[in-house]
């Protein structure tokens, strides 16, 4: 029996299913990225797939069932705790430093196998504090860090903290800022501060982001910087990391997930992330390493969405996409492949300002599906991200939903236990064809940074964005109190709000601003130029020869040089302007030999 469209013109979209007797849905009958479904799927519909060749056991080729063989009996997935490090100068709101913190995290829990940082707009665009385009949001967004001297003699003595436990009890500690060159500067950062603390660098557990490609689609901060800027800094970290800090993933190979937050479809989010994830692999071949030795380092990490089923077909096809790249572009060996961890980050943009306690119920569901599609790795929203910061009340709740997924609903004791659904097996193909035929025009256009270049991703990127908002506006994709549904919100259900003092604008700088300004006016005055000068210096010759910048970088930030100063001198190694805004000049003190 087919669907049938009963109406088109009312308010809000709604199809029955079937003839006068079935019920009426809301909404247009597709999944979130617009496919179409049957009512149901049969043997035939997936008779052209050969298990050995296209679906095969958990941990191996083409691993769409899993990245290892026993799965969560082995493991379970790793809990991602968003952007805990960035809210620690907000407690001092609350008299609480950021030592004792981090520590309170610790026994809760809420900080157990891994830790995101953030920035501020400052770190995002690679400049000091005090640039004229960034002065006055200071301390707005994730916590200002510009140099190593913070993490000893500043606001940032909790990194000591972080960096002891990512040495030496693995602690993962994720850069998430994804613009590239701000990923790469506070890895340097860290790793400066390891060799301080005496500690070994190539114990150093983590992960970044470090993405450019999609920082340049964002068309955030980092647009005016040149791409090749953001592209060479990137890849020489990816490198140094690949052949040194064995236990660091240098880059996630693409990140997708701010994309589809703008609004873009599944078949996009895996199109664009191989498209990225193939421009740092081609660079990285060209320096001499083979697939088998960087190909399953960088996590694949994408967005899950609310949409069940098609999360869960997405992350199956997504590793199954990497595994035939692999094959197929760089003749890798499959018997030597290893499959990379896969991610997702629950998607923001779910969450609703309206109703908030709804977002806990949206949360779990992403949650599941992500498990259910065989994460490795998940990163939950705090109920309250519509509307404030992320919460201790939201983390232990996160955390809940967690330990019952995992103890109480027993998900986990059955590797990929919806393999073989003839629909589950239909949506994982489709998706992947569709995303590969996706992928194979931008390579046909030159690949993702010709695209970029010539605007084609930004316009497919802003059309999605406006189709997402058309589709919401007219009732064709529902969000339950938001646009359909509305009288669940007239019994308000009280929340914790806002945790903490934010800037607000005309208001002039709080409290917490003010702390910042004096952070960084202390380092200034403490610092010796005379033995920051000559790491610059050195760095900017390392950065015209063309060897990789990452050595060079470490030396100088040990030697106190700021986030700007360092960009400003790769920029300038490179034949750009030490400011990609043009509105700073390179400190008086710094000259080149």
């Amino acid at each position: 029996m087919s669907i049938q469209e009963i109406s088109g013109t009312q308010e809000k979209l709604e199809r029955k299913v079937g003839g006068d007797s079935d019920r009426t849905i809301k909404g247009d009958g597709k999944t979130q990225s617009g496919i179409e479904v049957k009512e149901v799927y049969c043997p035939e519909d997936i008779a052209h797939l050969n298990y050995e060749k296209d679906i095969g056991r958990p941990g191996e080729f083409p691993y769409v069932r899993g990245s290892y063989r026993r799965m969560y009996r082995e493991r379970l997935w790793t809990s991602g705790n968003p952007l805990i490090g960035g809210s620690t100068p907000y407690m001092e709101e609350k008299g609480i430093s950021s030592e004792d913190y981090m520590r309170e995290m610790i026994r809760l829990g809420i900080l157990c196998s891994a830790i995101r940082t953030g920035g501020d707009y400052h770190n995002l665009a690679t400049v000091d504090p005090d640039h004229p385009l960034v002065k006055y949001d200071i301390g707005n967004c994730a916590g200002t860090f510009f140099s190593v001297w913070q993490i000893f003699h500043g606001r940032k003595k909790h990194y000591q903290l972080i960096l002891e436990r990512s040495v030496k009890d693995g602690l993962v500690f994720e850069f998430g800022h994804q613009v590239g060159p701000a990923d790469v500067c506070e890895f340097s950062m860290c790793l400066a501060g390891i060799e301080i603390m005496g500690l070994n660098p190539k114990e150093f557990h983590g992960n970044m982001v470090n993405d450019p490609l999609t920082s340049h689609i964002n068309q955030c901060m980092l647009y005016k910087q040149p791409l090749e800027v953001g592209f060479r800094v990137s890849v020489d970290a990816q490198e140094y990391a690949y052949r040194n800090i064995h236990k660091y993933r240098p880059t996630n190979g693409g990140c997708a997930y701010d994309l589809r937050e703008a609004g873009i479809n599944t078949f996009q989010e895996l199109g664009f992330r191989f498209g990225n994830f193939i421009e740092y692999s081609d660079e990285l071949v060209r320096r001499g390493l083979s697939f088998e030795e960087f190909g399953n380092r960088p996590a694949m990490a994408f967005s899950g969405e609310i949409d069940f089923f098609e999360t869960i077909c997405k992350l199956r096809a997504a590793r199954r996409m990497w595994a035939r790249i692999g094959r197929d572009r760089y003749g890798a060996d499959t018997s030597k492949m290893k499959c990379p961890p896969v991610g997702t980050n629950c998607a923001g943009d779910s969450m609703t300002q309206r109703q908030p306690i709804l977002n806990v119920v949206r949360q779990t569901i992403e949650a599941m599906a992500s498990v259910l599609g065989g994460v490795n790795g998940m990163e939950m929203k705090a109920y309250t991200e519509a509307v404030s910061p992320p919460t201790t009340e939201g983390w232990i709740v996160n955390r809940g939903i967690e330990k019952i997924l995992a103890e109480e609903a027993n998900i986990p004791l059955v590797s990929d236990p919806l393999g073989g659904s003839y629909y589950v097996e239909w949506l994982t193909n489709h998706i992947e064809e569709k995303s590969m035929e996706l992928l194979q025009k931008i390579l046909d256009m030159g690949g993702m940074r010709a695209c970029i270049k010539n605007g084609w991703i930004q316009k497919e990127v802003e059309r999605a964005a406006q189709e997402r908002a058309r589709e919401l506006e007219e009732g064709r994709k529902i969000r339950v109190a938001e646009n359909a549904y509305e009288d669940l919100n007239d019994y308000p259900i009280p929340l914790p709000g806002f945790d903490f003092e934010r800037g607000k604008q005309g208001k002039g700088y709080t409290t917490k601003q003010e702390k910042d300004w004096s952070e960084w006016y202390d380092f200034m005055k403490s610092r010796d130029v005379k033995e920051t000068a000559p790491s610059l210096r050195e760095l900017y010759q390392v950065t015209k020869s063309g060897k990789n910048v990452l050595p060079a970088m470490i030396k100088a930030f040990k030697c106190n040089a700021t986030i700007g100063e360092v960009m400003g001198v790769v920029r300038e190694g490179m034949g750009f302007p030490y400011d990609q805004f043009e509105m700073v000049s390179r400190p008086d003190w710094l000259y080149y030999d």
